[in-house]
């Protein structure tokens, strides 16, 4: 599962890397965001893939009859999972035609051990920012024609240190390399036709533990403190 991410980097870095323009008036740093606050993101879509856009966490598919249906649903699509992308509903039209790319710099998970959850920030090495395959849809609400524009992280089954840390339903952001985002956003490609050949970029994950802070409910969990290394012995 992926439902917390950073992102905290600089535009230049951003543009640099991944050689497409971010609007830096929408850019913040993000230490730590939770899919359930529903925050945008910047994401790369295929058809227009040197400009970064801003997307909303929580996919709402296109047919999607009112207001109502679309606020419920999009809390039960922040992930998706890659096995049955093209199967589901809510992701079979954006498989195929509306796949991205998702940038962060980490993302959080909970070890147990013992019957106790430890939180962990995961990341590549000097965390530097990485790519996460992602859909999108847009959808118009008929009542006032506002228009949105959502996003899913699509996950696959956890390998290696993202294993070790997500022990209990073993789960991953599928993280794309080099030759994997090219098949990814090749918009002549049906999802089935690279499904099989898609194989996630893990090997260089690393991770340690961080405190709860993130979980507060009164305390401001967007700040740099929430990635400090808590020194938990033996979780590994």
């Amino acid at each position: 599962m992926c439902f917390n991410a950073s992102l905290a980097k600089k535009a230049e870095i951003l543009e640099k890397l991944f050689n497409a323009v971010i609007d830096i008036r929408e850019l913040r740093n993000i230490y730590f965001k939770s899919a359930f606050t529903l925050p945008y993101w910047p994401v790369l879509k295929a058809e227009e893939s040197r400009h970064f856009q801003f997307l909303q966490w929580g996919l709402i598919p296109y047919w999607e009859k009112n207001m109502e249906m679309a606020k419920k649903i999009r809390f039960k699509t922040f992930n998706a999972r890659l096995e049955t992308l093209n199967e589901k509903p809510s992701y079979r039209h954006p498989s195929d035609n509306k796949r991205c790319l998702i940038v962060v710099d980490g993302y959080f998970e909970w070890k147990e051990v013992n019957g106790k959850k430890y939180p962990y920030h995961l990341y590549m090495p000097n965390k530097q920012p990485f790519l996460l395959a992602g859909i999108w849809d847009r959808w118009v609400n008929k009542e006032n024609n506002d228009i949105f524009e959502t996003f899913s992280v699509v996950t696959t089954k956890a390998e290696g240190t993202a294993a070790e840390i997500h022990n209990t339903k073993k789960r991953m952001p599928f993280i794309l390399d080099n030759e994997n985002i090219s098949m990814w956003m090749d918009k002549d490609k049906k999802f089935k036709d690279i499904k099989e050949k898609l194989v996630p970029a893990w090997r260089e994950l690393q991770a340690h533990p961080v405190s709860r802070l993130l979980t507060s409910r009164t305390k401001e969990t967007n700040v740099p403190e929430v990635q400090r290394r808590l020194g938990i012995p033996s979780l590994f």
